[in-house]
């Protein structure tokens, strides 16, 4: 019969004492031990070494005196943490000092060249046919590499199946022993069958995974650990027949505890001959791989989102490009039309662009590695459009109402991600509810003088947003968990256990919090804190015109930026608020200038261009025009994208706004102070 342990320590049973010949068979039990790959030494009932197997000579790095030396004495054994393990300690000392199995203690034994091998020692009592304890038996499992042990398990199992035919009679003095030994492995569930799968004999490992005592589960027929729909397609009965057949039967595949939760379990089945050929059964050694498979599934979807993110970055940097020339050309449009109704056309046209430049913003969520970049940000009005769409989206059955406070300030996020943060919550509400249910969303003011804020959060003022659901609600465990990423109680392929995560990190990076108020049976609210932002300078009236538009006193502009309708567009709305501008395709052209004319106020950079990065022209522009400020434009929603910023470095979001253009120029002004920079440095160039 095959058998495979393993390294990771899991809790034993309450142990039942066996009889175990020791005289008997005694030569050809070491036989079968000397051949084992698995280092496996055996002791007395004082702890003396009675045999010791060339694998674990070969792991300790020393040979012992049989009948002389002691595992836990001569050997220099440690902690994992270093400290010396002492000898009443040691887990072979306590195994026969408490006669019991020691598990899931580590150890480090240090071998004579003075390398260390952290192991895990499994020391099982052995007692003879009345009882009595007689010594111990001891595997040693090196846990410095998990792969190699799991090939010399294979190897033992190959090792066994191959010895079986011609070994058969040489070892049943040897088999209760042996038989011993499978009981008290724990992290596999091996059986054995009868050559019509009823089960004939059961392990600890099998009880701990499948949930069965040995008297509940002898007699029957294994099927019963397989899934009704494995039943019905008779696959219990096609392994049966492949092993008989093939000899062996390996599969993965989902099974069925006593308690009908399933778990995905890796499965062997050898068959069994005996002397004369004939079918005796089977072997049937199951693995639980259940914390495996969803540790594998978490890193598929990790890898599928960064996929994702790729993709989307890609290609909302050229729409924004795109937008950031349609955006400005409309917004100039309307300002020089006189006309109420085409300014009303243009007005509507900008609004649907606006909501093209939103849902980029939306999908580069998926790729974001860094802190958002902020704007006020409209609460109230933000979520009032997203109700608008909210029913198409959760569908018609479920309520969906506001309650928003018509005082809510405006609050420091970004607007995207925001959006995408109300669609995740209300898809995780409706997801809670039946048909009927009642989603609310609802805004407050909240300052930190007057409320109490969630623990951690900065003293401040916020907009606090929360959604509540009349749904199931959440047990206290889940609602511990539920901003864990990955975490998720629905169903395989239902979830990726991502929506909350984000949800939570979004608030975080927003520089607010996420809480979660939940009760089984009685609903949840999520709420998010948002910091209140300062007033913007400038405001939209109804038809959709900035009304302040101006950046205050002019100055000269390099704009450097690879695609020629953004170039152009910037020119224009440069020359649109009086600036004087010149233009440049890529960072060569751009330094070739500079070299002729350094007269320049600010330098207005495209942060990825071909050929050379916007931060590498930008070092290499600074250093030809000190003390020049640089204003980086990006198509990217985050700042993975983004340079660290120095203080003469800003930036800002394609597609922008004419006003959002002349606040940022504004607000530059306000720090570096144009045209006695420029004048100066024009001057400097003349001298020279």
């Amino acid at each position: 019969m095959a058998v495979a342990a393993r390294s990771r320590p899991q809790r034993t049973n309450s142990h039942t004492r066996r009889q175990n010949p020791v005289n008997g068979g005694e030569g050809r039990f070491h036989e079968l031990l000397e051949a084992l790959p698995a280092a496996i030494y055996t002791t007395d009932s004082t702890g003396r070494i009675t045999f010791f197997n060339p694998a674990a000579a070969e792991l300790s790095g020393r040979t012992p005196r049989l009948g002389i030396d002691r595992w836990c004495v001569t050997w220099r054994l440690y902690w994992p943490d270093g400290r010396p393990l002492p000898h009443d300690e040691c887990p072979m000392a306590m195994a026969l000092k408490e006669d019991r199995p020691i598990r899931g203690i580590e150890a480090v034994v240090e071998r004579p060249d003075g390398t260390r091998v952290r192991i895990l020692p499994y020391p099982t009592p052995l007692h003879d046919a009345s009882g009595r304890l007689v010594g111990a038996v001891n595997m040693l499992v090196d846990l410095t590499d998990r792969d190699n042990a799991e090939r010399a398990l294979r190897k033992l199992n190959k090792a066994l199946e191959n010895r079986v035919d011609d070994r058969t009679r040489r070892l049943r003095e040897s088999e209760r022993r042996f038989r011993l030994f499978v009981q008290r492995v724990t992290d596999y569930a091996i059986f054995m069958m009868d050559p019509e799968g009823v089960i004939t004999e059961w392990n600890a490992g099998a009880e701990r995974i499948k949930g069965y005592r040995a008297a509940e589960i002898i007699g029957k027929h294994f099927s019963r650990f397989y899934t009704a729909e494995d039943r019905e397609k008779e696959v219990p009965t096609r392994a049966l027949a492949t092993a008989a057949r093939q000899g062996r039967f390996e599969t993965e595949g989902w099974r069925v505890r006593n308690d009908g939760t399933r778990f995905w379990a890796n499965v062997v089945i050898d068959a069994i001959h005996d002397d004369t050929g004939a079918l005796a059964g089977f072997a049937k050694i199951t693995r639980d791989m259940t914390e495996r498979r969803a540790v594998e599934e978490q890193l598929r979807q990790s890898q599928k989102m960064e996929a994702i993110g790729q993709l989307t970055g890609g290609l909302a940097h050229d729409f924004n490009n795109l937008f950031a020339a349609i955006i400005p050309n409309l917004e100039l449009a309307q300002r020089r039309i006189k006309d109420q109704k085409a300014r009303q056309y243009l007005a509507n046209a900008i609004r649907s662009v606006d909501r093209g430049a939103k849902l980029m913003h939306q999908l580069l969520a998926f790729s974001r590695r860094d802190d958002i970049v902020t704007e006020p940000v409209d609460v109230n009005y933000l979520t009032s459009q997203l109700c608008e769409m909210l029913p198409r989206t959760i569908g018609p059955t479920i309520a969906v109402k506001t309650a928003l406070d018509p005082d809510a300030w405006q609050a420091m996020t970004e607007p995207g991600q925001l959006e995408l943060a109300i669609l995740n919550l209300a898809i995780n509400a409706r997801d809670a509810m039946l048909p009927g249910g009642e989603l609310k969303i609802s805004t407050a003011n909240i300052e930190s003088s007057k409320s109490g804020l969630p623990v951690g959060v900065k003293a401040g003022d916020y907009v606090m947003l929360s959604v509540a659901d009349t749904g199931t609600g959440m047990s206290e465990e889940v609602r511990g968990r539920a901003f864990e990423p990955f975490y998720t109680t629905k169903d395989l392929g239902k979830g990726t256990g991502l929506g909350l995560s984000m949800v939570y990190a979004f608030a975080k990076q927003s520089g607010g919090a996420a809480t979660i108020d939940s009760e089984t049976g009685r609903g949840t609210v999520v709420r998010l804190y948002l910091p209140r932002a300062k007033p913007l300078l400038d405001a939209a009236d109804e038809d959709g015109t900035l009304t302040k538009a101006d950046s205050g006193p002019t100055g000269r502009i390099l704009v450097v930026d690879d695609d020629d309708d953004v170039r152009s567009i910037t020119i224009t709305l440069l020359a649109a608020l009086g600036h004087e501008a010149r233009e440049a395709g890529n960072g060569r052209e751009a330094l070739d200038l500079l070299q002729l004319d350094r007269r320049f106020d600010l330098l207005m950079i495209d942060l990825l261009m071909p050929n050379m990065h916007g931060t590498t022209f930008a070092a290499k522009a600074q250093s030809l025009v000190p003390g020049v400020p640089v204003l980086f434009i990006t198509g990217y929603n985050g700042t993975s994208h983004a340079p660290k910023m120095s203080d003469a470095q800003y930036l800002i979001k394609k597609p922008f706004r004419l006003a959002e253009l002349a606040e940022k120029l504004r607000d530059i002004l306000r720090r570096h102070g144009w045209g006695k920079i420029a004048a100066a440095r024009g001057a400097a160039a003349t001298h020279c």
